[in-house]
């Protein structure tokens, strides 16, 4: 759709087409325009069109309006394992068909279906995006959720992964319901497919829908002057003129539920500071995503009220499907809001059957492929890598941080060295055999991305330091708490002494020089774009209650490398023959932790000496 965008401070109301699959007796108009730029002082409708006018008789017989919603799939609409196939899109679907159809002849009643964003990258189904126009496939995202009915969709920032250029192919292929980000800003590949806001008119119901995106781990793609604005100044400039066409006023988030307690990067404003931020009643409610929190689940929590909005949230890969209940009547009142547990729903057979089905068949055989051969070593194992990765030095953190270090070299990236935290990792691999590239995706099945970090050498000891507070101790419960597992090019020492506090780095070699040495040098640290994001409770928590200081990898001091880690790794699998020791899987050395055994039961003569812990009887294999 061509549109001559109006001066800035106007919007344009434009005709749109609905899902024809979505709710019935459905009309949409978008809004066209820049809200980025200045208050919108006026909506003005495209010739020929007329606004639509407020429902009538609502006092005397109020609307039950039943929305359904979800966010943060990432490509997880069904889920192939070695015991079959787990229908989830499906399930999702049995439920919105079944409400459909009991409100259908209902004259002050329908159904709505969105989505809160993500809604592939990091699933199975991404492999059928290829990599341009010419070798795309589907979107298997866009293309299930237009069959099934969704009425509309926000931008989330992982949805702008896979480049401009496909995502806007993408949209113009497979969805068919409106794509929303009012704070997407100089952004020419997205025009006419995203837009601002929408307003679907719904048996003469008017539900405004504003869609907003997180300027967090936003993936810059080369060549384009995409700009994330900040979403609580377009929320102030756009809701104010919207709010009186509508009846209903609801935002879709893609921004996390708030800054202080977020479990991904939240950045200027969650969910909270935007509830917080405008006036009461600027709108009804806020159907957020991106921090994968559980919100709600039975019953709508006075926690997630604020300033008289509600704020739902359902979790994340489609564990569960959250239902709002909204009567609009004298005024807009939510009466209910909840969680199902997806798994409990029935399967719609005729939709797993006619839709997902030939979409499984397109990408098994991608996920069959063998890739190598894998080694046998305990520290490849499920147990090891949810348990033990915090505790001691890794085959399998040492195989990921070698390969990243080398890819970087090979597509022309000088890093110095390389970092992971367990929040890349997943499971194990099975031991011995042939790796098939489901075996590898269920390892890392995230979209991280590879960045470099510059740090000095000052800032490289702080950072050693900092992680030996964070490595697991004898007797404490486990939690995650963001510790680093290193690139060969770095070789140190934890001494935990007798508390966390008091856990240091010695013995500091880079590039087989002393630390001590290269206080000044400047380092590049290649890391994951997730890296330390898991451990932010954990941060928090030690921040406010154990007042113990920490060191962050800097966030103002990076750059996108724009490699998704998983094809770099799965390229560097198949250039040296699998995950095997010959490619890298051993341990070395690199990393040696000693435990103070005073107060324990030891052998004599050891009580109050270091003892090295590796899980072995021996530092290396």
């Amino acid at each position: 759709m061509t549109i001559l965008l109006p001066p800035p401070g106007t919007l344009l109301l434009v005709s749109g087409e609905p899902n024809p699959n979505g709710t019935e007796q459905a009309e949409i108009f978008l809004l066209a325009g820049d809200p980025t730029v200045a208050p919108v002082r006026e909506i003005i409708p495209a010739e020929g069109l007329s606004l639509p006018p407020a429902r009538a008789g609502l006092m005397e017989q109020p609307f039950r309006l039943c929305l359904l919603h979800c966010n943060d799939l990432h490509g997880h609409i069904s889920r192939i394992t070695s015991h079959g196939d787990r229908p989830i899109i499906s399930r999702i679907v049995w439920r919105l068909r079944e409400l459909r159809q009991r409100f259908r002849s209902a004259p002050s009643a329908a159904v709505l279906f969105m989505s809160a964003g993500d809604d592939l990258m990091g699933g199975a189904f991404g492999e059928l995006l290829g990599d341009d126009p010419e070798s795309y496939v589907v979107h298997a995202g866009y293309d299930l959720y237009s069959a099934a009915g969704l009425d509309a969709g926000v931008l989330g920032n992982h949805d702008l992964d896979m480049g401009l250029t496909l995502l806007a192919h993408a949209l113009r292929r497979d969805a068919r319901f409106p794509m929303l980000s009012a704070n997407l800003a100089g952004c020419r590949q997205l025009a006419g497919v995203v837009y601002p806001a929408a307003l679907l008119v719904v048996k003469g119901l008017r539900v405004g829908i504003v869609g907003l995106t997180t300027r967090g781990q936003v993936k810059q793609p080369g060549n384009s002057s995409l700009c994330m604005a900040d979403p609580l100044q377009v929320a102030h400039n756009l809701i104010p003129a919207l709010r009186p066409l509508c009846d209903v006023l609801i935002v879709l988030s893609h921004l996390g539920r708030s800054l202080v307690d977020s479990t991904a990067t939240v950045l200027d404003t969650g969910d909270v500071e935007l509830a917080e931020s405008l006036p009461p009643g600027s709108m009804d409610l806020i159907v957020g995503g991106h921090t994968h929190q559980i919100m709600n689940e039975n019953g709508l929590s006075i926690a997630n009220i604020v300033n008289g909005v509600p704020i739902v949230q359902a979790g994340s890969l489609g564990r569960f499907l959250g239902q709002v209940d909204i009567t609009v009547g004298r005024r807009v009142t939510i009466t209910d809001a909840r969680l199902s547990l997806v798994a409990d729903l029935p399967v719609d057979e005729d939709f797993e059957r006619r839709a997902v089905q030939p979409l499984l068949e397109q990408v098994r055989p991608l996920f069959a492929r063998i890739v190598g051969r894998v080694a046998d070593h305990p520290d490849l194992s499920t147990d090891s890598v949810r348990g033990a990765f915090a505790a001691r030095e890794s085959a399998l953190a040492n195989f990921i941080t070698d390969a990243i270090v080398a890819r970087c070299h090979l597509a022309g990236y000088a890093a110095s060295l390389a970092a992971i935290d367990a929040s890349c990792v997943y499971r194990g691999l099975p031991a011995g055999g042939d790796l098939t590239f489901s075996d590898w995706f269920d390892l890392m099945p995230y979209a991280d991305t590879i960045r470099l970090v510059q740090l000095t050498g000052k800032h490289l000891q702080a950072l050693l330091d900092d992680n030996a507070r964070r490595a697991d101790r004898p007797g404490e419960p486990h939690t995650e708490r963001g510790f680093l597992q290193f690139s060969q090019q770095v070789r140190y020492t934890i001494e935990l002494g007798e508390s966390r506090r008091q856990a240091r780095a010695t013995s500091i070699m880079v590039e087989g020089v002393s630390l001590e040495g290269q206080m000044d040098r400047e380092f590049s640290v290649a890391c994951t774009s997730f890296c330390r994001e898991a451990a932010l409770p954990w941060e928090r928590y030690t921040s406010q209650n154990l007042h113990m200081p920490l060191t962050s990898l800097p966030a103002d001091s990076h750059i996108e490398t724009e490699l998704l880690l998983r094809d770099e790794m799965i390229a560097y699998i198949r250039q040296h023959g699998g995950v095997t020791r010959e490619a890298g899987v051993r341990r070395d050395g690199r990393l040696i932790i000693l435990e103070s055994i005073q107060g324990l039961a030891a052998s004599p003569g050891l009580e109050g000496k270091p003892r090295p812990r590796d899980g072995s009887e021996s530092v290396f294999d």
